[in-house]
């Protein structure tokens, strides 16, 4: 089964991994700031218990999130991934930095995404060996009861200018 990796815990990253786990997938979360993965497993329970209780969730709701684990680093939450969900700040330089990382840690048939509402994947994927595979999901909100997403991909590997032709 195909294991999705949710990078970031704040409330669009939350809402992600309730999105995937209601899918059947097993869900891993991560954030940069301690103990924020751990907390937002409480906040989702709550989360799809409510939805549950709306009518709008027919299975479980612990069932669900038991689909959902904390990861303690980066490298744990992505670990085995087949999609990667980024929803981190809309800074440019973190975001950078972070694609650089995950380029660097995941494998070359792992897809990478980012939740951003405003920065093109050009800006962020740089020069990554992997930008081919990059590209922004952007939800409608709240994503896990409007099933539309904005998909934008980023340009295709560079490749070397070829060397102007002597005069």
């Amino acid at each position: 089964m195909d294991k999705i990796a949710i990078v970031g815990a704040g409330l669009i990253g939350r809402a992600w991994a309730m999105v995937f786990a209601r899918a059947g997938l097993p869900v891993t979360l991560w954030d940069k700031a301690p103990g924020v993965a751990e907390a937002a497993l409480g906040l989702i329970a709550e989360s799809l218990a409510d939805l549950h209780a709306a009518g709008l969730v027919t299975e479980a709701p612990a069932a669900i999130a038991a689909r959902i684990a904390a990861a303690e680093t980066l490298a744990d939450c992505v670990a085995g991934a087949t999609h990667v969900q980024e929803n981190g700040p809309e800074r440019l330089l973190p975001k950078q930095e972070l694609f650089a990382e995950l380029d660097r840690l995941c494998g070359p048939e792992v897809v990478l995404a980012s939740s951003t509402s405003g920065i093109p994947a050009s800006d962020f994927t740089g020069n990554l060996r992997g930008r081919g595979r990059c590209l922004v999901a952007h939800p409608v909100n709240p994503p896990y009861l409007i099933p539309l997403v904005e998909l934008v991909g980023a340009p295709g590997p560079t490749r070397p200018s070829s060397p102007a032709p002597a005069p």
